[in-house]
């Protein structure tokens, strides 16, 4: 890819961020082609993310991989899955508006159905259990036994800061195996420039509950 086409691709991420931070009537489909064109450009094979509506369309939107409503992962280049699942409200801010983002969730997986899954990172704005807001699990077994959980990972939620999706591509790319659709020099740069703006803005949540 030569550097005028690498120069497009970033002023499509900075055109598509800049519109999903607007907040406006386009943000919910902008901030979808921005997943979308950060997915082709590194992991996906197949069918993207899509966007439908939440439960009160007007103000929420999910945006789940795959095609059909009740699928929400897409194939991966490594003959994996990656589930996708990102629920956003739209909130009113100094006369205008604001996309925020009330719940993320990502894992990898061996299967379609997730049976099978390898790691998952889950973040909540507003958590509904004693469970830290935005946590990792992973599927595996400690080398020593821990009580109460005899060593099993996979029931151990990790606080965590917020993981971007640019983070667990590179995840997926750097520690996986899995391989990219484009040169190093290309989605390296395009992660980076769109990881910037979710860096500037993203809702840093406490380790846990309200005490």
């Amino acid at each position: 890819m030569s550097v005028p086409e690498l120069d497009q691709l970033l002023g499509q991420v900075r055109q598509l961020t800049q519109q999903h931070l607007a907040g406006g009537a386009d943000a919910f489909g902008a901030f979808c082609d921005l997943v979308n064109l950060l997915l082709r450009l590194t992991v996906l094979d197949g069918v993207g993310a899509r966007v439908t509506a939440g439960l009160r369309p007007n103000e929420r939107m999910v945006i789940e991989g795959g095609l059909s409503p009740n699928e929400s992962t897409v194939y991966l280049r490594d003959g994996r899955y990656l589930r996708v699942f990102i629920v956003l409200f739209r909130e009113p801010h100094n006369g205008s508006h604001r996309i925020k983002v009330e719940q993320a969730a990502y894992q990898y997986q061996l299967d379609p159905d997730g049976n099978r899954w390898v790691f998952r990172y889950d973040y909540r704005r507003e958590p509904r259990d004693p469970h830290p807001p935005s946590h990792l699990q992973v599927r595996g077994a400690l080398t020593e036994p821990v009580v109460p959980y005899r060593g099993l990972l996979e029931r151990t939620h990790f606080p965590t800061g917020r993981v971007s999706v640019e983070a667990v591509i590179r995840l997926l790319i750097e520690q996986f195996g899995v391989p990219p659709a484009s040169a190093p020099e290309i989605w390296r740069r395009v992660l980076s420039e769109s990881e910037r703006a979710f860096e500037e803005i993203a809702h840093r949540p406490l380790s846990g509950p309200a005490a």
